[in-house]
């Protein structure tokens, strides 16, 4: 794979940003860079394709982050956490009220080694085999993987496609509800549409919700990402105690920092008899101590982390807005759809005329980009491909030059 080289793109006047820094992942046992044969057939390993798939950065994590790794690791020995410390609840809640203005009870908080195990741990702890999860098509995989992995049905409540995104059906999202529905399952923002939920949106998805005794899982693990500096992102709980006390919150530094390798998770759960069967669930399935390391690495991107946040924001706005426009410029067949959030953007190919299998092999084959397909997204994902975007300028270059190449040859 060749070497990209480094535009100044996004410093201040034509400083290069440390963002721009293009860093070979090939030999790091990356999941997204390091093994494409665990993944791609042989013809599509040897295309070579741009990795833009899989959801983590090709950005260094902040300097603070890794001094305080740094430390750690100089300390030399790597025995058994004690568990959360002050200092590091300290850390989680704060950001919380900083960035969300979120009022947070330190005692709500509780680590895990992820979201994905932490979302299979509440379903399974808070309905039973056979009974069905509410999601919201096109949504992230393990949405609808991990249910069908523990048992359980899926109840389907698709947003609505519109000229220029999705929309939510407050009709539809109900009408979406069964009898033996117990959990609703909320991306917020919405992955992989970039959707930033209004506090209207939210108020009116928890009110159904608690009207038909459907407990609220709320994968908030994107929440620091958002594009648009005219939109906020609302934790669904913050809204209202009732909605609080009747949700489970997930968060985790490793989107935002680009720390998903230490498996470090905090959940929010403000009703105190979900929080001790969540945990009671969680340590049937796993020994309940999180990765050492990761949590160093959560205190310190909490506390220190915010300068370097905002200016990697600006960097993705960037990214975002140049891909767009340069793909949309290429005519009808395929079209970058706004995103209001997430390092990750989503693509309209259906005017490609193929189906989901070609549009796949013909992105690997002959745009020679390796995208995440829109199928693992549900049903309503045929016809797109999920871009990731969090990486260097150079890289997003690469990557519409193959593109227009594929589509104008």
């Amino acid at each position: 794979m060749k070497k990209f080289e480094e535009t100044p793109s996004a410093g201040v006047g034509n400083a290069p940003s440390a963002f721009d820094e293009v860093i070979d992942r090939r030999h790091s046992n990356s999941m997204k860079w390091g093994v494409p044969q665990a993944f791609l057939q042989p013809d599509e390993v040897a295309a070579d394709p741009l990795p833009m798939w899989v959801a983590d950065t090709d950005f260094k994590a902040p300097p603070a982050v890794l001094d305080a790794l740094h430390e750690a690791v100089d300390h030399g020995i790597f025995g058994y956490p004690g568990g959360a410390t002050t200092s590091y609840v300290d850390a989680v809640v704060g950001w919380q009220g900083r960035r969300f203005g979120w009022t947070v009870d330190p005692a709500w908080v509780v680590q895990a080694a992820g979201i994905i195990t932490s979302i299979k741990t509440a379903v399974q702890a808070f309905s039973a085999p056979g009974e069905s999860v509410l999601i919201q098509p096109p949504v992230y995989a393990h949405f609808h993987d991990d249910i069908l992995l523990n048992g359980r049905r899926l109840a389907f409540a698709p947003l609505e496609r519109t000229g220029d995104g999705y929309r939510f059906d407050e009709a539809a999202f109900e009408a979406a509800i069964r009898p033996d529905t117990r959990i609703f399952i909320l991306s917020n923002p919405h992955n992989p549409t970039g959707n930033v939920w209004s506090q209207d949106e939210l108020r009116a998805m928890g009110e159904i919700c608690a009207r038909h005794r459907i407990l609220v899982i709320a994968d908030e693990i994107h929440q620091d990402l958002i594009i648009n500096p005219d939109k906020r992102h609302t934790p669904f709980a913050s809204l209202s105690p009732q909605f609080a006390d009747n949700s489970i919150t997930c968060t985790a530094p490793s989107k935002t920092f680009n720390l998903p390798g230490l498996q470090s998770a905090n959940l929010i759960i403000p009703n105190t008899a979900l929080r001790e069967a969540f945990l009671r669930q969680y340590d049937r399935n796993m020994f309940p101590l999180v990765n050492s390391l990761g949590m160093v690495a959560a205190e310190a991107a909490y506390t220190h982390g915010e300068p370097w946040l905002e200016d990697m924001l600006s960097y993705l706005r960037g990214n975002h807005e140049h891909f767009a426009r340069e793909v949309n410029a290429l005519g009808s067949a395929v079209r970058v759809l706004p995103a209001d959030s997430l390092y990750l953007t989503w693509m309209d190919c259906r005017g490609l005329g193929l189906d989901a299998a070609e549009l796949d092999r013909f992105m690997l084959l002959r745009a020679r980009l390796w995208l995440d397909k829109g199928q693992k997204f549900g049903q309503e994902g045929h016809g797109y491909m999920r871009v990731n975007l969090g990486c260097p300028r150079a890289t997003v270059d690469e990557a519409i030059q193959r593109l227009t190449a594929a589509l104008t040859n």
